[in-house]
């Protein structure tokens, strides 16, 4: 008879055990999703290489932009990040950007990009010249396309893509080449 009260409470500690095996594996498996959840958006954000806007945004009929000026603009939001500059460039800088093989990213004389400086995240100033500069750290940048001429930002400025309506002379900002504050690979 002591045996079997034995053999009972051996099936009751199995049974104990049991529950808190699955409790436990269920336990460590809520832990591991909830530590891993909150670093998604921030994995995406470093390797999403391109970041369209929802839609296209209008920024500017081609005839309120006299060429050799700039059209300063917010996309895809209306932070301080997303300010962007809309250049109308003049026929010889068009030349010039041809000639250096920067002309990739120009739309009919025009090119667009984020101002937000890839090193650490000042703004830059209005582009002069051939060149864009952040007055932070002294970087500077090509007019043309955004590419890093000097300075310590490891990336490009990022493009904002450009469409213009034939039409009716509308330019649109259709997409961003890279990521605001970290810039774009060259």
């Amino acid at each position: 008879m002591p045996e079997d009260n034995l053999n009972e409470e051996i099936e009751g500690e199995e049974e104990s055990k049991f529950s808190r095996r699955i409790f436990l594996k269920f336990f460590m498996g809520v832990s591991a999703v909830l530590t891993v959840v909150p670093f998604v958006p921030m994995i995406q954000y470093f390797f999403t290489k391109e970041t369209p806007g929802s839609t296209s945004q209008k920024l500017v009929n081609i005839n309120d932009i006299p060429p050799g000026t700039t059209h300063v603009f917010f996309y895809p939001g209306a932070e301080d990040k997303h300010r962007s500059f809309l250049i109308h460039l003049t026929e010889e800088e068009v030349a010039m950007a041809e000639a250096q093989g920067k002309a990739e990213y120009i739309t009919d004389g025009f090119v667009a990009y984020n101002t937000i400086c890839s090193h650490l995240q000042c703004p830059t100033e209005l582009p002069e010249h051939e060149s864009v500069v952040c007055p932070c750290h002294g970087a500077v940048f090509s007019k043309f396309d955004g590419s890093v001429v000097s300075g310590p930002p490891p990336r490009a400025l990022p493009i904002v893509t450009l469409e213009l309506d034939q039409s009716s002379g509308d330019i649109f900002a259709t997409g961003m080449i890279g990521n605001i504050g970290i810039g774009r690979e060259t």
